[in-house]
């Protein structure tokens, strides 16, 4: 194995460990009995780092078409910006999408 190998699985090796460590993290934070915005800006705080090291360092996205890295990079920055708005304007939102369907 040549010394650029073992510093690459050393940083999967890492990545891994920081999930893991954020999902702990995670699970504290949301397990809180803070304010329902706090506790949701705090996970999605982790979600966000987390979707990143998933991104950089497993779906191997510097070789996808740009196309695809654009679509899943919005996906990695979109969720917890949604999940923090779902949850600080969840009743208004309710309310706008069940006058739009209904």
């Amino acid at each position: 194995m040549s010394p650029v190998d073992k510093i690459g699985d050393r940083r999967i090796d890492l990545a891994w460990l920081m999930l893991v460590l954020l999902s702990v993290g995670g699970a504290g934070i949301g397990s809180a009995d803070a304010n329902a915005v706090l506790v949701a800006v705090g996970v999605s705080l982790v979600m966000a780092i987390k979707l990143r090291l998933v991104c950089t360092y497993f779906l191997e996205l510097h070789e996808a078409h740009p196309r695809i890295r654009r679509a899943v990079l919005a996906f990695c920055h979109g969720m917890p910006i949604l999940v923090t708005l779902t949850t600080a304007f969840g009743d208004t939102l309710s309310r706008l999408t069940g006058a739009l369907i209904g």
